[in-house]
């Protein structure tokens, strides 16, 4: 079984989604979870690794992701479940998750305990341009660019036996738990369908 590296994790999920909530997006209101709101674009996200302390990380790492917006509540939409946030007065926003994953299952046979991992993300941006504070709402879907700050956070589950991750021992994180941190620009390339 191939191990998870921090690059492999990155690359593969560039935002983890699968946890978060959608206000009213359930089955039985009518509204589709995963196209909430009004589109405000799909977006090319270029981002340049400030610091790392897990292991190997790509740099530079482009990436897309579409944006959807409900008067001031933003969502980030790439895989899952979108991510949503309400945005301020600045156009700044805070969008954060995370998810909790069996990355190797027990072994009765070595009595093993699984290795399970946390991972947290969190992307903090502003969007651009927003003329107008008093109509940030509005001025959402208009947004052709951000730039902010992505970041994620690997750590063990407590009770978890994950040793075999670590580079000392054959496996990909330098240590755990450790912190990747990007800084990011992204340009409107079309609209978000």
């Amino acid at each position: 079984m191939a191990r998870p590296s921090c690059r492999d994790a990155l690359v593969a999920l560039p935002f983890v989604l699968a946890t978060a909530a959608i206000a009213g997006g359930s089955g039985c209101s009518g509204h589709d979870p995963y196209r909430p709101g009004e589109s405000v674009g799909v977006f090319h996200v270029t981002s340049k690794l400030v610091s790392t302390s897990c292991g190997p990380t790509p740099d530079p790492w482009e990436f897309d992701v579409k944006l959807r917006h409900d008067q001031t509540t933003l969502y980030w939409v790439q895989g899952d479940a979108p991510v949503q946030a309400i945005v301020d007065r600045a156009a700044h926003v805070v969008l954060k998750t995370s998810v909790v994953n069996t990355v190797r299952p027990a072994d009765a046979k070595t009595q093993t305990a699984a290795c399970t991992m946390a991972r947290t993300d969190v992307v903090d941006l502003v969007l651009a341009p927003v003329t107008d504070p008093a109509m940030v709402a509005k001025d959402l879907g208009t947004a052709t660019s951000f730039k902010g700050t992505l970041g994620y956070q690997f750590a063990i589950v407590e009770g978890s036996s994950c040793e075999d991750q670590l580079t000392e021992s054959g496996g990909d994180f330098d240590k755990l738990p450790c912190s990747v941190s990007y800084e990011i620009s992204a340009t409107r390339t079309g609209d978000a369908k």
